[in-house]
């Protein structure tokens, strides 16, 4: 198969990933007003860049990020469409798992105000951040699941590249700043045309990978 070759995957699914932000919660985070607080520029990612401070620096820039996503927590909204498909995978015996570059904390708080339940949630402090496999592994693991069984879902180039770095296969949900990836095996507008795509995969997974 030449690089863009597709080939069909037909298996059934055991559960599916999601990431936060843009797709399971909107969340009001402002992240160039995050990198100007932090760094005084807002050039690269922000973790990437903490990464890189000295110990007080790095806390100091800890202390800021978690008071922007507190805040943001406080006030954050279900996604369109994630309700509705949680109940359909509830209804199908799907494991579901968060895996987010937030932290515990502002993860914690979203989903105690909104009611949402997950088999699994990994944060930035369970393990490497996306787009780093590991937090990927690390909530397939934690479902039950080799990453084969599973669909990871994001908005964003880190969710796709952690999900095919993992071996799950990846839903790119596609919005206004990511309209494509090459390392998405789907894309969709909507959680309502993925259950479509499920539902026609006779409850199996028939997606198309692209190599």
């Amino acid at each position: 198969m030449g690089p863009h070759a597709e080939r069909v995957i037909a298996a059934p699914i055991g559960g599916i990933l999601f990431d936060m932000d843009g797709v399971v919660v909107r969340q009001r985070l402002d992240f160039l007003a995050i990198k100007r607080e932090i760094f005084g520029t807002t050039d690269g990612y922000i973790l990437e860049r903490m990464a890189d401070l000295a110990p007080p620096e790095r806390a100091r820039a800890e202390a800021i990020l978690e008071r922007h996503e507190t805040a943001a927590a406080a006030a954050a909204e279900p996604m369109d469409g994630i309700v509705p498909f949680l109940t359909w995978m509830e209804a199908r015996d799907l494991r579901r798992g968060l895996v987010t570059r937030n932290s515990r904390k502002s993860v914690d708080m979203v989903l105690d105000r909104l009611g949402l339940r997950f088999d699994a949630v990994i944060t930035r402090e369970d393990a490497p951040p996306k787009p780093a496999p590991e937090p990927v592994w690390l909530a397939c693991r934690r479902m039950g699941l080799s990453p084969s069984d599973v669909l990871f879902v994001g908005d964003f180039e880190f969710d796709m590249l952690a999900g095919r770095r993992a071996g799950v296969r990846t839903v790119l949900l596609r919005n206004p700043a990511l309209a494509a990836s090459e390392h998405a095996d789907l894309s969709v507008e909507s959680l309502g045309e993925l259950r479509d795509q499920l539902e026609i995969g006779r409850g199996a997974c028939a997606l198309k990978r692209t190599e």
